[in-house]
């Protein structure tokens, strides 16, 4: 598994050991769209343009600022 998404699962709590619910998974689904989000945001601030996935990708997740 990719170290970064282990740390987002531990984060969103999947890797206890417990069961765990819809809770838990839609927690790391909007971690994991947060992190794309965050890796366009860091395209555009070096200057490639990204623009064009960033706000279709938050209305296709709908994820609100």
């Amino acid at each position: 598994m990719n170290e970064r998404i282990r740390e987002l699962a531990t984060k969103a709590r999947l890797l206890t050991g417990w069961p765990v619910g819809e809770v838990e998974y839609q927690k790391f689904a909007k971690l994991i769209v947060l992190e794309v989000l965050n890796v366009q945001e860091n395209l555009m601030a070096n200057g490639h343009n990204a623009w064009h996935l960033h706000k279709p990708t938050k209305q296709h997740f709908g994820i609100e600022e």
